[in-house]
C-alpha cells in the first residue's frame, strides 16, 4: 500500500478503540486541502482475501479511467497499488464482514472526535461538544458534495 498504518490491530476492544487505520501519502485526502483541490474519487475493494481502498484527487493524471468514467464495469488489477490494504492475514474476512452498509455522515463529535484527548491531541481547545455548540461558523467548510456513488458486484 502507498500508505503508512497507523496501528495494526482493528480489534475494536483494544487501544481505545484507534483501529489500523492508513494515514494516506497526501494530505489532499480530506479537509481543507481536499476542498481546495475540488475533491476526489474514493473505491473501496473487498473481497475474502483483502479490503483495497484507492484514492485519487480530482484531475491527477494517471487517475483509471473507468473509476473516474462510471463505467459499466471495472478492473481493479489495473488501478496500481492502493492507499491502503488489509490483507486477508490473522483475520477471516468472508466470516467477519458481511454486506457493506454505506454511511455519508458528518460526525463532528463521534467515537474519535468525541475523546477529549484525540480531539485536544489534534490541536483542538475544550471539549467537542462545546466547540461545535459555540463555533458553528467553523464548520462553513464541512459539507458533502456528491458526485455520484456506485456499486459494483
Amino acid at each position: 500500500m502507498t500508505g503508512s498504518a497507523t496501528g495494526d490491530n482493528c480489534d475494536v476492544n483494544t487501544d481505545g478503540n484507534t483501529g489500523c487505520g492508513v494515514q494516506a501519502p497526501t494530505a489532499q485526502s480530506y479537509g481543507p486541502s481536499f476542498n481546495a483541490i475540488g475533491g476526489g474519487i474514493y473505491a473501496m475493494e473487498r473481497t475474502n482475501d483483502f479490503i483495497n481502498v484507492w484514492f485519487w484527487p480530482r484531475n491527477v493524471a494517471g487517475m483509471p479511467s473507468d473509476a473516474s468514467s462510471g463505467a459499466n464495469s471495472i478492473i481493479t488489477d489495473a488501478w496500481g497499488t492502493p492507499t491502503a490494504s488489509f490483507p486477508n492475514t490473522d483475520c477471516d474476512i468472508g466470516s467477519h464482514f458481511d454486506e457493506n452498509n454505506i454511511i455519508i455522515n458528518l460526525t463532528f463529535c463521534g467515537d474519535w472526535a468525541g475523546i477529549d484527548s484525540i480531539f485536544n491531541g489534534a490541536g483542538c481547545p475544550g471539549d467537542c461538544v462545546d466547540f461545535v455548540n459555540n463555533n458553528p461558523s467553523a464548520f462553513s467548510e464541512a459539507f458533502w458534495d456528491i458526485a455520484a456513488v456506485r456499486v459494483y458486484q
